[in-house]
């Protein structure tokens, strides 16, 4: 099984318990291997290999395919600035009927779908404050999937690389910021050392690891197997989001403490203007997908019911 980051961090280490964990749960029957990315193959490589077969299981990013698959939005949790609550996702996916769609559109591409794992938030590091929407315009920014096209839309100038370049990107200047996932995760790579400020508000309350297998590998494995394997998905989650929580709290008092972090959030008038651009990009993948635009008017649908959307 491939996996995104790398060896050596804590959240490698809550990788590997899961995977041991399940050797055991399965009396040795599920024995996943995990590896770290770029050891079997590059990253954004690892959709297409499990299509074909020639990788069974990828424990994935959805933002990395969503130029292959739009859905790839929706499994990556919450769109930028829609729900406010981590809760949210699971009524769009458990009970308004997220994870069949998911489910629809990865088969179109040999894959079964297996679950959504939702994490922790996204959140911006940065060398400048962005206390406004406006503060996005002109600034260049590594984000990936949705994330990009939404501060894009705000003016700012986004760009996807590696993990393991975005630390020279901002040391040398190339970028004013980065929005990737938990603030633990960005730290851990050293991210805080070549910015000043922390934009503490969540672009979305929920990031979220994903899981698919090739679909012939998929329909090879047992019924009770294949119950055990999406069940376990959710203790996967809960044992990164536990992970996230905590480490992000170490963190942030770090940052702040030895580093004298600025730390700065938008206030509600202006989420309200960054949520206007969200929908312009949603609306646009909707246009283009019949299952996206499903999905997406599901999600608005909940929004109204919640007071956010007229």
């Amino acid at each position: 099984m491939t996996y995104p980051l790398y060896r050596g961090t804590w959240d490698w280490e809550v990788l590997e318990r899961w995977c041991d964990d399940l050797r055991v749960a399965s009396e040795g029957r599920l024995d996943i291997t995990p590896y770290a990315a770029g050891e079997i193959m590059p990253v954004m490589e690892t959709f297409d290999a499990v299509s074909t077969g020639v990788l069974k299981i990828d424990f994935t990013y959805g933002p990395y395919w969503i130029g292959k698959l739009p859905m790839a939005i929706y499994a990556s949790g919450l769109p930028p600035f829609t729900l406010p609550r981590w809760e949210h996702y699971k009524v769009l996916y458990y009970e308004l009927g997220l994870e069949e769609l998911l489910r629809e559109a990865y088969a179109e591409h040999n894959i079964f779908y297996v679950a959504t794992m939702p994490t922790n938030n996204c959140v911006t590091l940065s060398t400048s404050p962005i206390t406004k929407a406006a503060d996005f315009d002109g600034m260049k920014l590594r984000a990936t999937g949705l994330y990009a096209e939404v501060v894009t839309e705000a003016g700012a100038a986004a760009v996807y690389f590696p993990w393991g370049e975005i630390y020279g990107a901002l040391e040398k200047g190339t970028i004013d910021g980065v929005i990737a996932g938990p603030l633990s995760s960005q730290c851990d790579s050293g991210f805080h050392e070549p910015t000043k400020y922390f934009l503490e508000t969540p672009l979305t309350p929920v990031d979220a690891w994903s899981l698919h297998i090739n679909m012939d590998a998929w329909n090879e494995l047992p019924d009770d197997l294949q119950m055990l394997l999406y069940e376990s998905t959710s203790y996967a989650a809960d044992l990164f989001t536990a992970s996230y929580f905590v480490h992000d709290v170490m963190w942030r008092k770090k940052i702040v403490e030895e580093w004298g972090f600025t730390v700065t959030s938008l206030p509600e008038e202006e989420q309200a203007i960054m949520r206007e651009y969200s929908m312009a990009v949603l609306d646009k993948y909707s246009a283009e997908d019949p299952l996206f635009a499903e999905a997406t008017a599901i999600l608005k649908e909940y929004m109204k019911d919640l007071g956010l959307l007229e």
